[in-house]
């Protein structure tokens, strides 16, 4: 089976000028699909309407996340790879009584890949065998300390390649390499 390449972004905002500058990325990248971990998760529109794939979740900010029609989190597969998508890393004070916990999803062995965003910090860890990746922020109105980043997945049948970049920069900041055996194994 062919590689998957995804993009993985998260608080964007409402910053309309650097989701404008996404189309060009996502073109050159080659990326198959794009995926919006919330606040805001009408900003997903543009690239959808442009023709993107597009997988989306809403933040704690979002009007849907009170919405029982929208999922607050759910799960996709990937070239056989499950993944869990959650704006928050845990559960939150607004979340619907029905949302899924993304504490039991960890611990529970749901999932191979949980992403999330929320705190605006990217970073890739793994935990009870489970690789945790924020791809941090994009939105340039939120100063916190954090530049523009996001994550770029390949996943192919075993294996998955996961980095962190920093919008603009021609090489990831972070950048590691699993297997699903290594996953099972606590390798």
């Amino acid at each position: 089976m062919a590689a998957k390449r995804i993009m993985v972004i998260s608080d964007t905002h409402e910053d309309l000028a650097t989701i404008r500058m996404l189309p060009e990325f996502l073109d050159e990248a080659r990326v198959d699909l794009l995926i919006h971990l919330g606040d805001y998760y009408n900003d997903a529109d543009h690239l959808e309407k442009a023709g993107y794939a597009v997988i989306r979740v809403p933040g704690t900010w979002d009007p849907y996340y009170y919405d029982q029609d929208v999922p607050n989190r759910k799960f996709i597969e990937v070239s056989g790879w499950r993944i869990f998508l959650s704006h928050t890393p845990e559960s939150h004070y607004n979340d619907l009584a029905d949302d899924l916990k993304p504490e039991r999803v960890i611990h529970g062995g749901e999932t191979d890949i949980f992403l999330y965003g929320h705190t605006h910090r990217a970073e890739i860890k793994r935990r009870n065998g489970v690789i945790l990746i924020n791809p941090g922020h994009m939105s340039c109105d939120e100063h916190r300390g954090c530049p523009l980043t996001f994550a770029l997945l390949d996943i192919c049948d075993g294996s998955l390649s996961a980095a962190l970049w920093q919008m603009f920069s021609d090489h990831p900041f972070v950048a590691k390499e699993y297997t699903k055996s290594s996953l099972k194994y606590g390798l």
